[in-house]
């Protein structure tokens, strides 16, 4: 299948571009926050809102990133339009979790926490869980953020991973954001206004 250029090709591979890239970046978030709420909820302790918000948000978006592809694909010029407003909201709500995220894995240092194998690393993190949930004495209590990417140094850099992966998001989506609209006039300048026989949908 030919790709639309739009009346702008390089501005259309670089839409497609940054789709891809923001698809690597979502699937790997996925994976890791979906990892840490497993590990968390198996000691019966709710886990962070922060981990749990990242987590909805970005199956979200993946969603919709995976749709707006085949539209892109059908030269439907009105859904530039669509697609520039919903990447504006996802630009704002991975700015916000790149802020709450960013509030206290700031002023974590993944290097001065203590070094382990993988295996003991698995075992610290249940442990960690394990003897929270018996201090805390109530079942679900909540972890903090903070206090779970703190207790392993695997943790740590995972959980800024995630921090570094949503800002790269933000910067990706406000990278579409700019470009979407600009095909969208490029494509009514080369169609001749709303004519051309192209779709408008």
């Amino acid at each position: 299948m030919p790709l639309p250029d739009y009346g702008a090709a390089p501005l259309a591979k670089t839409f497609l571009l940054v789709r891809g890239l923001s698809l690597i970046a979502m699937i790997a978030i996925v994976g890791v926050t979906a990892n840490f709420v497993s590990q968390i909820v198996s000691s019966n302790i709710e886990p962070p809102k922060e981990i749990v918000g990242t987590l909805v948000i970005t199956c979200l978006a993946t969603l919709y990133t995976l749709l707006t592809i085949p539209f892109f694909y059908a030269n439907a010029r009105l859904s530039l339009l669509l697609m520039t407003a919903t990447d504006t909201l996802l630009l704002l709500a991975f700015l916000t979790l790149s802020i709450i995220l960013g509030r206290p894995l700031s002023y974590l240092n993944c290097p001065a926490i203590a070094s382990q194998t993988a295996a003991s690393n698995a075992h610290s993190a249940a442990a960690f869980t394990q003897s929270l949930a018996q201090n805390l004495n109530e079942s679900g209590a909540r972890l903090g953020l903070g206090r779970w990417a703190g207790s392993t140094r695997t943790n740590c850099y995972e959980s800024k991973a995630v921090w570094g992966l949503g800002i790269a998001l933000a910067v990706l989506y406000f990278c579409s954001v700019v470009v979407l609209p600009t095909l969208w006039v490029k494509a009514r300048r080369v169609g001749g206004g709303s004519g051309g026989g192209k779709s408008a949908f």
